[in-house]
């Protein structure tokens, strides 16, 4: 039989083809060597009649951090969670024919949440190696998270790159294109579609090691590679489906995506806050909001992809046309010293639950007395919580079962209700909130153009 990820239509006769499996190296168009800001593309170069498996491929990266001025350099951290994802702040994949395939803005709080709920162990491990994450407490790791919080020196063999040293990373993108269902037939695309990676900030990739005033937020990033496996069918599946491509008969092909939209909360912030995202999308499987604080993507003693915070919230609701889901605010804080974190964990699991399955656990690290899930009064103002605000939309577990959100009259809606201890909501700063909507994607080929786009 034909393999389930090759099976486009069942016009193409269900026998098991020939196939070349051979692993592409591919490498930037546009320079060797990129500094923070600057945009990285790679150019999906593959051989006609080809089909790239994506959820095998992933981007191979060298960080060089260099020694700051007197000679010196504790070294620098990246991300406990985000890892590898810190140096990116924006993914996006085009078309050969220039059709923006996706778009993630943020891109490193996104990866930070998807690793904060992921509870297979090994996964984790492997991680470890590839991407540098530790997915371990900010209370054992003590990584620079607000200015005074020193980081420990025991996690240095993972995460710390010395002055005048390099860290290679392998990074797996959280990605609709590098998720899909099926093969992506790039080999039958016209032009060459790309990846683009615009570079995070200096000081919003990575943390000073051990809060020391002599390192420098500067690094590098050289010899990217994007790794992946192209599959070159015998020649006649590759017939068979030219023949069905260019009877008009387009191939859709299904994937889940992710957008966000963003929006700056006010410093001492109490009462409702009300956090927007005004895009229209037909299938929206859930939805996800986090906390960070605003100065921290701009400074080296904070840790700018996971320190997530609560903003002393609650309760919260989404909303659609006006229409309150659920009907009762989910409740996040009972009273000023005690916590519902067990409600807010509950509908946050469900939610990240449709892009993978290992994202339905938590960590070690949720317990109180590690990375605390919400933090306790005392400890709130100087460490993270890892908590987020999301939903589940999802009518039914199949198909496009998502909410609609292409024909409401309003926008998707966040209604946190703020500062139920008005006394600690206000040592933070100002907070930046980061929406994520999880959405339904149809990626089609027109076999008779070539082109490659996606609907969402």
């Amino acid at each position: 039989m034909t393999p389930s990820v090759l099976r486009y239509s069942d016009q193409i006769p269900q026998m098991s083809p020939q196939m070349d499996l051979q692993y592409v190296t591919l490498i930037p168009s546009n320079g060797a060597s990129f500094s923070a800001n600057q945009e990285i593309r790679l150019p999906i170069n593959v051989p006609a009649d080809s089909f790239c498996d994506m959820k095998k491929a992933y981007i191979r990266f060298k960080v060089t951090h260099p020694t700051a001025a007197g000679g010196t350099d504790s070294g620098i951290l990246v991300d406990p969670y985000a890892g590898a994802a810190s140096f990116i702040s924006t993914f996006r994949v085009v078309s050969g024919t220039g059709a923006l395939l996706e778009e993630i803005q943020h891109y490193d709080a996104l990866c930070a949440i998807m690793r904060l709920y992921e509870n297979d162990t090994v996964l984790a491990t492997r991680r470890a190696i590839t991407e540098g994450q530790t997915q371990t407490p900010l209370t054992a790791v003590a990584i620079s998270n607000v200015a005074g919080v020193a980081a420990a020196t025991g996690v240095g063999g993972k995460q710390k790159i010395a002055g005048q040293a390099t860290r290679v990373f392998c990074h797996e993108p959280v990605s609709a294109v590098f998720n899909a269902d099926k093969l992506m037939p790039f080999g039958y695309t016209q032009g060459t579609s790309y990846v683009s990676l615009q570079l995070n900030s200096a000081e919003g990739a990575v943390c000073q090691f051990n809060n020391a005033t002599n390192s420098a937020a500067a690094w590098t990033v050289s010899e990217v590679e994007l790794v992946m496996p192209v599959l070159r069918p015998g020649p006649e599946f590759a017939n068979n489906f030219r023949t069905l491509i260019q009877s008009g008969l387009p191939i859709n092909i299904h994937s889940v995506g992710f957008q966000n939209s963003q929006q700056n909360i006010a410093e001492n912030a109490t009462g409702m806050e009300t956090i927007t995202f005004s895009k229209r999308k037909r299938s929206v499987k859930s939805v996800m909001t986090a906390l960070r604080i605003n100065s921290s993507l701009s400074s080296i003693i904070m840790n700018s992809s996971s320190g997530f915070k609560t903003n002393d919230a609650v309760d919260y609701q989404y909303s659609v046309g006006g229409k309150r889901i659920p009907s009762a605010p989910i409740k996040v804080q009972m009273d000023t010293n005690g916590y519902d974190g067990g409600s807010l964990l509950n509908n946050t699991l469900q939610a990240l639950g449709h892009y993978n399955s290992n994202l339905r656990g938590v960590s070690a690290d949720f317990d109180t007395g590690g990375g605390l899930y919400l933090q306790a009064a005392a400890d709130d103002d100087t460490l993270s919580s890892k908590a987020v605000f999301a939903l589940d939309l999802e009518s039914y577990g199949e198909g496009l079962s998502g909410m609609n959100l292409a024909g409401q009259g309003l926008p998707l809606v966040l209604h946190l209700n703020s500062g139920g201890d008005a006394g600690r909501a206000s040592t933070d700063g100002a907070l930046i909130a980061d929406l994520y909507v999880v959405h339904d994607v149809i990626f089609t080929l027109d076999g008779v153009s070539g082109t490659l786009s996606a609907s969402s």
